[in-house]
């Protein structure tokens, strides 16, 4: 008897679930339900207006709730243009990341009205990390799934890792855990 999976959510570890479950040596039928008119969630290409092209990866780590859904953009910034901020003693404040990450975006993207709200963190030495108490919040939702025989697998940058090889790690665990086995190469 055949069996259908459900993958909800058309970015890339989804995207990367479905994949990987459709090269099983006996392929369950996958449905992919995306919400959104287009796919890659949360990662797509944006061309500014000198013809730029930047490319916008996944965003685990944003607000919560409504105001996370309307997150558009995330900025990132570091390396040496921080190590020269440094260097020279200014003073690292959440205000001088803002300006600008706002100042960037605007230059490069072309945007023309600032964004409705910030958020700035500063994580020296990483990339993006997830907030305290996340680790023990997934485990929790992984102990109830198991406890409730819920047939549901947690793919996806708000669960595991925010890099895009990240993602498509997670979907291809999550393809290998409704498996039960390593999909064909």
């Amino acid at each position: 008897m055949s069996r259908t999976v459900v993958v909800l959510g058309g970015g890339i570890s989804g995207l990367a679930a479905s994949y990987h479950l459709s090269r099983a040596p006996y392929p369950p039928k996958v449905v992919l339900v995306e919400g959104s008119e287009r796919l890659g969630g949360w990662i797509r290409s944006v061309r500014g207006s000198d013809g730029a092209i930047f490319e916008l990866g996944p965003r685990g780590i944003r607000p919560a709730g409504a105001l996370g859904a309307r997150t558009l953009l995330m900025v990132m910034m570091g390396g040496s243009w921080l190590q020269t901020l440094e260097a020279s003693g200014c003073v690292l404040s959440q205000e001088l990341f803002q300006h600008q990450a706002q100042k960037a975006a605007a230059t490069q993207l072309g945007l023309k009205e600032p964004p409705s709200y910030c958020l700035v963190h500063l994580h020296k030495n990483c990339i993006p990390q997830y907030t305290l108490g996340h680790w023990q919040k997934l485990e929790s939702a992984r102990q109830f799934l198991a406890a409730q025989r819920l047939p549901l697998t947690l793919a996806g940058a708000s669960y595991e890792g925010v890099a895009v090889n990240d993602c498509i790690e997670s979907g291809r665990q999550a393809a290998v855990s409704v498996l039960g086995t390593e999909p064909q190469s």
